[in-house]
């Protein structure tokens, strides 16, 4: 994508997203031209190897322009390629070196827990009241019943709804976003707390005093800088928390259309956020519940994003579609979702979404 305009802060960027497209709008207004890798839609897997991605960035002459880099997802576990940009490039937001020690809540520090904070016991070995997780996953494609894999540990399930919490980091006190509850799909055997999707929620005290304590308190332990998120569960009157994301999540997706400048605050181009929008926001990915060929029936769909082409096979397990929901108070909105889902379920041959939790 090219954007010709003067006065950008950025001449090139590399955007690595699955799922690229909620970020264009927003980095166009501070960048030049845009490069972006997305596993998702992309024919080649330029993320496949260290050689794949250095021929892309040679191809690309991205060395040569001062290319900065925007993460979101893609480079779960691909240690070398992390490297091997921080090396080379200017990431925007938390050094991809640093993933490791901060989302890796087995090396988290006793100081930064208390009988309010906690995180949930974990296992090197299968408990049948344990989920299985995968040290380098995203949306939940590593969690659930994986016994196999190296990399694999496990963590005891705790029941409930999910939550998170979005800010935007910095050397002083960080921006609180706002609080979302986030869905997962309903009856995938293969993935069963694959991500699709989240809303914003009112969220009471006491227990937003303690994770918005909490988020300052790991900010500057971190050194935390740009869009984070951290998923969490209430659980026997503490807080267990599940994931801290250190980079650009699904939730980036919600924000911003709530505020204007949000890219800006993540690349630390401006401290102040400008609201656009009172509304309760969310977003459901549709995930294909079977091999499917795009026909012309989505485009009946309306406020969606993440579009794919007529004629496109979408593989049993991939997203399909976006669909974006907006209301005027929480209820409304959870009204709207469930309506949202159960129209595009006539049409697309897609998994439903958990919404309920006991």
């Amino acid at each position: 994508m090219h954007l010709n305009s003067h006065k950008k802060a950025f001449r090139d960027i590399l955007l690595i997203a699955n799922g690229h497209e909620v970020y264009l709008k927003d980095l166009g207004e501070h960048v030049d031209s845009i490069h972006h890798i997305d596993s998702y839609s992309d024919k080649e897997d330029h993320l496949d190897s260290l050689d794949s991605f250095k021929n892309y960035v040679h191809s690309n002459n991205l060395l040569d322009k001062g290319t900065k880099v925007v993460y979101a997802s893609g480079l779960e576990g691909k240690k070398e390629i992390h490297q091997y940009i921080e090396d080379n490039f200017h990431v925007l937001g938390v050094p991809l070196t640093e993933f490791d020690n901060i989302s890796n809540l087995n090396k988290i520090d006793d100081s930064l827990l208390s009988d309010k904070i906690k995180i949930p016991e974990m296992s090197d070995e299968f408990n049948y009241k344990f989920l299985s997780k995968n040290y380098y996953s995203s949306g939940g494609m590593g969690v659930g019943n994986n016994l196999t894999l190296s990399s694999t540990y496990f963590q005891k399930f705790i029941p409930g709804k999910t939550f998170s919490i979005s800010f935007i980091a910095s050397s002083s006190n960080p921006t609180i976003l706002g609080f979302n509850q986030l869905f997962t799909v309903k009856n995938n055997i293969k993935f069963p707390f694959l991500h699709a999707g989240c809303m914003t929620i009112d969220f009471d005290q006491p227990y937003r005093g303690y994770i918005e304590d909490w988020v300052s308190k790991i900010s500057k332990y971190f050194k935390l800088t740009g869009y984070i998120s951290i998923d969490f569960k209430i659980y026997n009157k503490s807080i267990e928390i599940l994931d801290i994301n250190p980079r650009l999540s699904g939730s980036y997706r919600l924000y911003t259309r709530k505020y204007n400048n949000l890219m800006s605050n993540h690349m630390m181009l401006s401290n102040t956020l400008d609201i656009k929008s009172m509304h309760y926001h969310s977003y459901i990915i549709l995930y294909a519940k079977n091999d499917i060929k795009v026909d012309d029936k989505i485009q009946t769909l309306p406020d969606v994003s993440d579009i794919p082409d007529i004629g496109d096979v979408i593989k049993k397990d991939m997203p399909i579609i976006t669909l974006n929901i907006k209301a005027d108070n929480q209820d409304d909105l959870y009204k709207i979702i469930k309506r949202r889902i159960k129209s595009a379920m006539k049409i697309i041959d897609c998994y439903n979404t958990q919404l309920e939790y006991e």
